[in-house]
This record gives C-alpha cells, structure tokens and sequence, in this order.
C-alpha cells in the first residue's frame, strides 16, 4: 500500500511538472476572414516553443492536411493539394509558418487549423483553427439601364439593373421613393454564366408604371447585396420626373411667350439704332 501511494504520488507530481511547463503555444494565427478567388490567399501561424525542440508544423483544410513542415527531414516542406484548394508554396522560420493557398472559385466557408507538435518525449500538440470564406466582392456600383429623364401619367417603362462581377452573385433590390418593390412573378434576379474566378453578374428588370394622377418626381434606387456576414451592399440611383400634360401646355406655352418677348425687344432695338443713325445725318 506504501508502495502504491508513493507512485500515485510520483506521477501526479509528473503530471503537475508537464502541467506548469508548457511545452509550447500558438502565440497568433492569420487566417483571412474572405478570400478572393482570382488571387492566393496567405495564412500564418506563430509559435513559441518554450525551450521544446519543434517535430513538425502542419495545416488542415477542414480534415485533409494541405502542408506540413519537418525540420529533421529532407524536403523540410511538403505540399499535397486536394481537390477544393491548391496549395501554391510555403516558407518557416523557428517561430513561425506560412502557407500560400489558391481559393476554389466557389462560395465556400472551410476551417483552416494549424497544429504544431514536439519532440519526445512530451509528443505534446498545439492546435488552432479560423474560418475562411471565398467570396470576391464587387469593385462598382450596380448600373440602371432605360430609365428615360420625363414620363407622362399612364406610361409605363422597363428598366434594367446590373452589378458588378462577384462571388457569391450579389442580390438585387428595387426601391421608389425608398419603398421596396415586390417583384412581379416574372421578375428574378438572373445571373450570367462564370467569368474567371467563379465570379458572375446579377440583373434583374423592373416595370414601372406611372399612376394617371402622378406629379413631381419618382426616386428610383437599385441595390445590390452580397450575402455575406456581413452584407456588402452597393446602390445606384435616378430621378425621373413626371410632366403631367397641362405643365407640358404651360412649358410649350411659356417657350412660346419668351420667343415673342425676345423678338419684339430685337425690333425696338432696330428701330432705335435706326432713328438714332437719321438724326445723325440730319444734323451734319
């Protein structure tokens, strides 16, 4: 029973000894929270080995090693690229590891985990993980397409609007006057096919039809969303204005009354200068 005490004893002071020193940390990792597709993407991972002789850093794409580093083997660096990424190069140094990585072109979200290990006879592994997301946000705003300056009451008009390339395809919204518009059951945001990259534009088609008793102005905003976390949105706007046809007669009408002004004031001027010229001549 002696016996069995001072070993239970021996080892929970083995234990306590690993406890308080601490083989190694991962001091920071960089994960970039998006990732464009037409571009690698760079992830590193910092450690502090605490006076521990490092055995091997490695980096996971959800479950499949992408990169590992083994300073005691001949390559030291190793890459294996799956199907979903391609892993493009690397570098370490005592402290820390990088990794270059080229995105799928899908939207995607995939854990990334850095693990580094030790030497024996501890063995002891550290391990962190960050998310990343593929998406390429767009570089312009939407663009609105057949939106005329005037309309009537009654007309009615179509009008086209366009985002910029992306990935995920942005969403569109119609608003007049900042009220949503409800899509009609033919209008839904299409897509075009996919440009390098995976990236894609969105369109969608509006109607817009001007009440017999309209007036004023109608404030027409187009807004595209990407759905990410969280949401970039981007907007266009325009004014088209609304000349019922009595302000129509009253704009014709004053043109016409303004040309009348103007000629009879260049008239009297002729006449002027013409009297002014005579008297002149009389007089000499």
């Amino acid at each position: 029973m002696r016996y069995s005490g001072y070993v239970k004893m021996k080892f929970l002071a083995f234990v306590a000894l690993c406890v308080t020193t601490s083989a190694h940390d991962i001091s920071q990792l960089k994960v970039p929270l998006y990732a464009d597709p037409r571009r690698a993407a760079e992830l590193s991972c910092h450690f502090k080995m605490d006076e521990q002789k490092l055995h091997s850093v490695k980096w996971y794409r959800d479950t499949n090693e992408i990169f590992r580093y083994n300073p005691t083997q001949q390559p030291s660096i190793r890459l294996f690229n799956i199907s979903d990424v391609m892993v493009q190069g690397g570098e370490c140094q005592p402290d820390y590891c990088v990794v270059r990585v080229m995105p799928p072109p899908i939207s995607t979200r995939a854990a990334y985990t850095c693990e580094v290990s030790t030497e024996g006879p501890r063995f002891q592994i550290a391990r962190k993980t960050k998310h990343m997301t593929v998406v390429a946000m767009p570089q312009a705003d939407p663009v609105i397409i057949g939106a005329p300056k005037v309309l009537k009451p009654g007309e009615q008009v179509f009008l086209n609007c366009t985002s910029d390339f992306s990935l995920p395809p942005s969403d569109i919204n119609w608003y007049i006057d900042e009220e949503l518009q409800k899509p009609e059951p033919w209008q839904k945001t299409e897509v075009t096919g996919n440009q390098p990259g995976g990236l894609r534009r969105s369109w969608r088609v509006m109607r817009v039809r001007v009440p017999t008793t309209a007036s004023g102005a109608l404030r027409v905003r187009c807004e595209s969303i990407l759905l990410v976390e969280p949401p970039v949105v981007r907007d266009a706007n325009t004014i088209i204005t609304i000349h019922s046809r009595t302000q129509l007669s009253k704009y014709v009408s004053n043109i016409s009354g303004t040309n009348v002004v103007n000629t009879g004031l260049l008239i009297a001027t002729i006449v002027l200068w013409t009297l002014i010229k005579i008297s002149r001549l009389t007089s000499l």
